[in-house]
């Protein structure tokens, strides 16, 4: 047979049909590949998915929503006039006053008793004895006529929207000045619900600015206060954020009579006599409450 003619004899022929002998799939190169691509698409997916969940929980709904309280001002068809509410907490006598229907304002100067629109006043910012000047960054109608952050809490007054807070810088300081608003500084009281401790520990009748259950509140003290016990009563009263506003021999006022013509309805909230005191003080500084009606 001569077609075996070409065989050596170290050589060994096999005749028969030729198998084709297939690898397993995770032994070819595109199986691979195609894994890869599906691994690198689904983390593509998460990320994608986390990166969009992140931007929305990060948007804030207000300009300084992680440590500010936001309080509208309670509008009604009625006229101004101040609600008030006499609590004890700790055995801390305190007052509550509400304005209803009214708007607030930082003032420069001593309020004018006559003016029948302002149904409600404190002093806001304190005044260094030494200078006169006042304490902590202060702007007023946009107008930036102090600067300092001595007491972390503050006071934002803009577009009519009080917004309390406890930082040492807050982007409503320069939207205040942008948009022509309010701003002071004072010390904080409550924070997040949580009394925040002060340095001072005299005794002293005390006034604070608080934002409870939604609504812009001042709460007083009816008696002589440590800042701690007040602080800490105002806290137990249920108020998420607070600040304080001048107490000791400070000025205020408020007019009881829900209607303007109820001028003798004017009460003094302390007793201040000397009147010289303002003559030394050109910066005294006020948070007012007026009538919406004009």
């Amino acid at each position: 047979m001569k077609h075996f003619d070409d065989i050596q004899d170290d050589e060994i022929r096999i005749i028969g049909r030729q198998e084709v002998i297939r690898k397993p799939l995770f032994k070819r190169w595109w199986f691979w590949t195609a894994v890869a691509a599906m691994c690198l698409l689904t983390v593509l997916i998460l990320v994608f998915l986390l990166y969009n969940s992140k931007q929305t929980a990060d948007t804030p709904k207000d300009t300084a929503s992680t440590n500010v309280a936001v309080a509208p001002t309670i509008v009604t068809a009625e006229p101004a006039y101040v609600m008030m509410r006499d609590t004890v907490i700790n055995d801390v006598p305190l007052r509550l006053l509400t304005p209803v229907n009214a708007i607030p304002e930082l003032l420069i100067g001593m309020p004018d008793t006559m003016d029948q629109s302002l149904i409600l006043c404190f002093q806001a910012a304190d005044i260094r004895a030494d200078n006169h000047d006042i304490v902590g960054a202060f702007i007023f109608k946009g107008e930036l006529l102090s600067r300092g952050v001595a007491k972390k809490g503050f006071c934002s007054i803009i577009g009519g929207k009080i917004q309390l807070g406890m930082a040492e810088s807050t982007p409503l300081f320069e939207e205040a000045i942008d948009k022509e608003g309010y701003f002071f500084r004072q010390y904080p009281l409550v924070y997040n619900g949580q009394m925040v401790d002060n340095k001072p520990k005299n005794k002293a009748l005390r006034h604070a600015l608080c934002e409870l259950n939604g609504q812009i509140v001042t709460v007083s003290s009816l008696d002589k206060e440590s800042f701690h016990d007040f602080a800490q009563a105002v806290a137990d009263l249920g108020v998420q954020n607070a600040i304080a506003l001048t107490g000791g021999a400070s000025y205020g006022f408020l007019r009881n009579g829900k209607h303007l013509s109820d001028s003798d309805s004017l009460t003094s909230l302390e007793s201040w006599s000397n009147l010289q005191y303002f003559e030394e003080y050109k910066n005294l500084n006020f948070i007012v409450w007026k009538s919406s009606a004009q």
